[in-house]
């Protein structure tokens, strides 16, 4: 059982202290489970009070959060690629030339990775940047989270319909246009949903944030250096 256990918390990354017998029977029923072994506990005691057969258990943690180094990454900017010019790199390169490609399977794939990297390395050269990691604000909880989420949901609607909207008044094929009013209007209506909720999402932020910290100073304020200490 215990090695299961060991397995179940290494999956997911979590870390099982050692914390000795915590049960009158000398087995050990509670536990202290940790993300990594940076977040080791100290000062673990297990005392026998005598109000149960389970000891009880008690240790220590650091709260500080470590702000992460920044991390060098190597990527390319995909926002800039511009579609129609690889679709004109592609329908010239080899890949469009059934007549020069090679029997075998292996060379067959090493074609295709050969002459798509050569492409985007022409066409979207690899670029270099520094991934700054930092916590999040404390009032920052999961009500915020979930309208961030939705924020970029709709923000990402709304350029899906006004991509439609521009093709279906801009295409010169009759199906395309049958319906010009209905895209526009969708996109019109998206974009409005976008706003409103981008709206609402900074005003909650405003709102968590301003009750955060008025309430940490009414807490603090009758005490002088830890409401100094707070600010700074």
């Amino acid at each position: 059982m215990g090695r299961q256990l060991r397995l179940l918390l290494d999956c997911y990354g979590l870390v099982l202290h050692p914390t000795g017998p915590t049960h009158n029977l000398s087995g050990t029923l509670d536990a202290i489970v940790t993300h990594d072994v940076s977040g080791r506990p100290s000062h673990v005691e297990v005392q026998d009070t005598g109000l149960s057969d389970h000891f009880l258990l008690s240790w220590e943690v650091s709260m500080a959060r470590d702000i992460p180094p920044p991390m060098p990454i190597t990527s390319r900017p995909w926002r800039h690629l511009d579609i129609q010019l690889l679709r004109s790199a592609l329908s010239t390169s080899r890949l469009c030339r059934p007549e020069v490609w090679p029997s075998d399977t292996d060379e067959l794939v090493a074609l295709y990775a050969d002459e798509l990297n050569s492409l985007l390395h022409r066409l979207l050269p690899l670029g270099h940047f520094v991934r700054r990691q930092r916590p999040s604000d404390p009032w920052f909880d999961k009500e915020c989270r979930d309208a961030k989420r939705s924020t970029r949901r709709l923000e990402r609607a709304y350029a899906a319909a006004n991509r439609r909207a521009a093709a279906a008044t801009s295409s010169c094929s009759t199906a395309a246009r049958h319906h010009p009013a209905t895209a526009v209007a969708k996109a019109a209506a998206a974009k409005a949903a976008w706003y409103n909720q981008r709206r609402a999402y900074r005003q909650l932020r405003h709102h968590k944030c301003t009750d955060f910290w008025r309430g940490k100073l009414e807490a603090n304020s009758s005490n002088p250096r830890q409401l100094w200490r707070m600010v700074d």
